[in-house]
């Protein structure tokens, strides 16, 4: 990798990082001279970046045809969930049909429930775990790329839920040493209680 591309990359992975953590606002215009400023780096590989992510689906179009923060709506976020949810069901669908009362990942993965960061980052190797089972990089993939849209909202959810840890070491449990039958109800009631809280998630989301 030539000095160049790597540079390219490191501002692509320090700009992805900063945009899904939420450090900038839902629905607002991207200034690529801002960026580039707060990066201090030149306006080219921002720019760069920018249409990068938005071909990944993390930005949208902005009003003066640059690019936004993902501005979430209720239908948008039930939309993502009920996509991410209907992933993970086809990834498991083969091993809980070859045999529902063996467990789907008796390895586990690695678990971390200490702040905010650590439960969003264990969620993600929960279900890039789960989505490997699949043995298909491309639903590994869009799992992977699901699960980074939603990655900001996440934290959200664990501002007004304190039970978000529980939930992933209940589903950790089942995959480790219970059913596939009884871990696909239990990430069913996971998606399903985020999409029947969209409005409500969006509304946090919309005061940050």
């Amino acid at each position: 990798m030539s000095p160049g591309t790597r540079h390219a990359e490191q501002v692509y992975q320090d700009l992805k990082r900063a945009l899904l953590s939420g450090r900038y606002t839902g629905s607002s215009d991207l200034s690529v001279t801002d960026l580039a400023s707060e990066f201090g780096i030149s306006s080219s590989p921002i720019r760069d970046t920018l249409h990068r992510m938005y071909g990944e689906r993390l930005l949208e179009v902005g009003h003066h045809h640059g690019f936004r923060v993902i501005g979430w709506t209720p239908e948008k976020l039930r939309s993502c969930y009920t996509w991410h949810g209907q992933l993970i069901r086809l990834a498991l669908k083969a091993g809980v049909r070859a045999d529902a009362r063996l467990p789907i990942a008796p390895d586990g993965w690695l678990i971390d429930y200490t702040t905010p960061e650590a439960i969003i980052a264990t969620t993600e190797r929960m279900f890039i775990t789960l989505a490997s089972m699949s043995r298909s990089e491309e639903i590994v993939a869009a799992i992977a790329n699901a699960g980074e849209r939603l990655r900001a909202v996440r934290l959200r959810e664990i501002e007004r839920w304190s039970d978000c840890a529980d939930e992933l070491n209940s589903a950790n449990i089942l995959a480790v040493s219970g059913t596939g039958k009884a871990l696909l109800q239990i990430l069913w009631n996971y998606h399903r209680r985020r999409i029947r809280a969209a409005s409500m998630l969006c509304e946090s989301w919309a005061r940050v």
